[in-house]
Parts: C-alpha cells; sequence; structure tokens
C-alpha cells in the first residue's frame, strides 16, 4: 500500500524509552438519565430515558427507556453501569449500549461499590432494611442490612468498611451515618452527627475523612450544612452555612462542589468555608426553570449540569471550574441522573532521560490525517493503530528499501481515541492520539 504525503520522522539520538504497563484515565462520555413528565394516574406516556453524550464529537445518543417514572442514581465502574431507576436497577453495558441485566426493587436512592459488590442504599416506602447488597455480575440479592434506623442516602467505602448517610427521610431531625461491616454485612454502629447535620445525603472521602452534604429540609430557612467524619479519631464537625442547600455535585482537589442557593457554588474542605455561591448561576428557579443534577469531570476540570422545568426537554451546561461556559447539550425530559464514565487507555512510552515524549501525534485531535514526529535511534518498521478495546485498525509496514513514511490517513476511523504504535527495531513506541 503506498500513500502520498510523506511523515518527517527526525532520528534524534535520545535515551532509552520502553513501553510502560502504566496506564492513563480518559472521558469517554457522560451518561444522563432523563426522568420524562411524571404522570399521577395510568395509562403512563413519559418514560425514564437513558443517553450517552460524546465530549470529543458533541454527539448525544438515546440508547435505553426504563418503562418507570423517575431515575435516582448512576455508579459507572470501567465500562459498565448501575442505574436506579425507581423501581428498577439496570445494569448497563457502555462499550454496547445493551443490557446486561436487570430486576425489579422499590426505594431505592444512592449506589454504592464494595470490592464485588454493588451497595443499593434504601428510603421511602420502605420501613426497613435500608441498604441492600447484590453480586455486580446478576444483581441477584446477597444481603440485607438490618437495624439501620431510617432513610439512607450516599454510600462510600474506606479500608474494609462501608459508610451509608442516615437522614431519616422528610421527617429526619439529625444526620447520622451508618457503619457497615463488609464481612458480615451487619450494622457495626450509627455515628450520630447530630441535628446540624439533618438532611444528610451525599458522601464523599478526602484526605481519609468522610465529607457530607447535608440538605436544607423542604419549606426550611436557607441554612444548610457540611460535616466532616474522621474515620480515625471518631470525631466530626457540622459546619452551618447561610445557603439553602442542594445536592452535591463532586470533589475536585481540596474543593467540594455542591448545589447552593438553587445554583453550584464551592466549598474549601481544608477551611470548612464557602469560596463561591454561584459557580454556576440558577438558572430561573422563580420561572419554574431549574439545576435538576450535575456531576465533575475531573480528568478535564469540567462541570455537567443538567437543567431543565420538568415538563420540556433540557438542557446539559458545560462548564469550567471557574462556571465559564463551554458548550451544551440537549436532554430529556428531567434530567435526575448524570455519570461521568471514565477509562483507562495506556500511556506506553517512558523515557529514561527525558520529560518530553519520543513520540507525538498532530493534528490532535485529527480530522483527515495525522503526521508523526518521532525522536528516537532505533529504526522504525511498523505503523500500527489500534483502537480502545485493542482491536487493529491500521497497519503499514515499511517497504524494504523505504526511505520515506507517509502520513497516516484517519478519515475512516469512527471518532474516538486511538493508541498508535511504532514497533522498531528495539522496543516500541506508543502515543494515543483523538479523532474527531
Amino acid at each position: 500500500m503506498k500513500l502520498p504525503a510523506l511523515i518527517t520522522l527526525s532520528l534524534l539520538l535520545v535515551g532509552s524509552f520502553t513501553v510502560s504497563s502504566q496506564t492513563m484515565d480518559w472521558t469517554k462520555q457522560i451518561i444522563t438519565g432523563n426522568s420524562g413528565r411524571f404522570e399521577y394516574s395510568p395509562p403512563y406516556n413519559d418514560f425514564v430515558a437513558v443517553q450517552s453524550y460524546d465530549p470529543v464529537v458533541k454527539a448525544v445518543n438515546q440508547f435505553n427507556t426504563v418503562f418507570t417514572q423517575s431515575g435516582q442514581d448512576i455508579l459507572i465502574v470501567g465500562n459498565v453501569a448501575f442505574f436506579n431507576a425507581q423501581d428498577s436497577i439496570i445494569k448497563y453495558n457502555l462499550n454496547t449500549f445493551q443490557r446486561m441485566a436487570a430486576i425489579p426493587d422499590s426505594g431505592l436512592a444512592r449506589l454504592g461499590m464494595f470490592q464485588n459488590r454493588l451497595i443499593v442504599s434504601k428510603q421511602y416506602p420502605l420501613s426497613k432494611y435500608f441498604v441492600e447488597v447484590l453480586d455486580t455480575a446478576n444483581l441477584s440479592l446477597i444481603a440485607q442490612v438490618d437495624h439501620i434506623s431510617g432513610d439512607c442516602g450516599g454510600v462510600i467505602s474506606i479500608g474494609d468498611t462501608v459508610y451509608v448517610a442516615v437522614n431519616g427521610g422528610w421527617m429526619g431531625t439529625e444526620g447520622k451515618i451508618a457503619v457497615i461491616d463488609p464481612s458480615t454485612w451487619t450494622l457495626s454502629r450509627e455515628i450520630n452527627l447530630g441535628a446540624n447535620a439533618i438532611g444528610i445525603f451525599n458522601l464523599y472521602k478526602y484526605d481519609g475523612k468522610i465529607y457530607s452534604v447535608n440538605k436544607t429540609p423542604y419549606g426550611m430557612p436557607a441554612v444548610g450544612s457540611v460535616s466532616a467524619y474522621d474515620p480515625s479519631t471518631g470525631g466530626h464537625i457540622n459546619q452551618l452555612i447561610s445557603v439553602k442547600v442542594s445536592n452535591g455535585t463532586g470533589i475536585q482537589d481540596s474543593t467540594l462542589y455542591f448545589m447552593m442557593n438553587e445554583g453550584i457554588g464551592s466549598f474549601r474542605l481544608n477551611s470548612m468555608k464557602i469560596a463561591d455561591t454561584t459557580i454556576v448561576r440558577d438558572p430561573g428557579s422563580a420561572m419554574f426553570t431549574y439545576i435538576l443534577s450535575s456531576a465533575i469531570d475531573t480528568l478535564n476540570n469540567r462541570i455537567y449540569t443538567n437543567i431543565g422545568d420538568f415538563i420540556t426537554p433540557g438542557y446539559c451546561l458545560v462548564s469550567n471550574l471557574a462556571g465559564d461556559s463551554i458548550t451544551s447539550f440537549s436532554t430529556g425530559i428531567s434530567s435526575d441522573v448524570v455519570g461521568v464514565d471514565y477509562r483507562k487507555f495506556p500511556v506506553g512510552v517512558t523515557n529514561k532521560n527525558a520529560e518530553t515524549p519520543v513520540l507525538s501525534v498532530y493534528p490532535n485531535p485529527a480530522v483527515d490525517r495525522i503526521t508523526l514526529r518521532y525522536t528516537g535511534k532505533m529504526d522504525i518498521q511498523t505503523i500500527l493503530i489500534t483502537d480502545i478495546f485493542g482491536k487493529t485498525v491500521f497497519m503499514y509496514e515499511k517497504n524494504l528499501g523505504e526511505s520515506a513514511w507517509p502520513d497516516v490517513p484517519v478519515a475512516n476511523l469512527p471518532a474516538g481515541l486511538y493508541c498508535l504504535m511504532l514497533k522498531t527495531s528495539g522496543e516500541a513506541v506508543v502515543a494515543k492520539f483523538m479523532k474527531r
């Protein structure tokens, strides 16, 4: 196969380099669960729709319908998503967008993971067993945790212990954290954080501590709180803040982002003080347009904020951590759930005597063709491109006596992330590039 334009390969004498077994994270897509219009009586015509958004090509793909009326949470692990949808838990393959398993359930709240177990917190209408444990393979029930005192929210694990927020539902008067022993799936104890932690819901971990976003109860004055619990000492503090607090967004570095006064603000965990109350502004709650859900892409410093009025299709605002708008994309009605699909991709190159890579690809992202710049002393024999699943999508072998190399055509490749490998007379050299 002969191709026209030439690659410039600068064979500079540099230090040795090897293919690394390390991996790097990248963001494949954003998954949104759209709950649709709430219908009070049958026949029901509007249901939960699940969609993906590709941040590279900026394409939206609605890939499934769940025949129920609301979504509660999504947990993404590798290429698998677990989705709570009112009376169902569904497991999706995010490579193929196919269902892998689904079960009926009730009182669903939040999701967490401990080793190979899916932890599901529960709420009204249940009156007991507010945490259940499922097998991630087929969603079969493994255990139900008894003796938790009320409705539950966020789930996290630290070391060999699982922690669950206990808010007691809309009639709760104090915030608690349930401590669960996963060796027996029994409740070890409940940590009572007191009345100043009322509305405890989202749990996050940072610097060995557990931080909770405690939502302002409905109809109460605009006062909320953030709590910090240290498992190593058993101590806790509740920091009251004079804003209306709602759902958490996530943590980036030492900053916690969550809903404040119908917008999204930032809170410094090291000082336990508000940094900014309006990173993302109130989209118009006075006219019944609200922030419905939000999440942080920690790799790209992006906030994904779903906005809507519960009646008509909404949109997701993409902004940076300073609140500057970058783009937006369409969603369905009542986008109550959003999650970021992170993946691992091989880095492949470490240069023992230099900080810069020995192989670069440009333009990156690419559209039609890519050019390679290689600074190494080994003779290149083959160019190989694989997709994120390891499938070879392009290969070019150098002919005997050929001194020049072609540009690599990529126009026919689907949009996404790829791994480009140069096989040399020594060792392989790898770089990644994005195809738009």
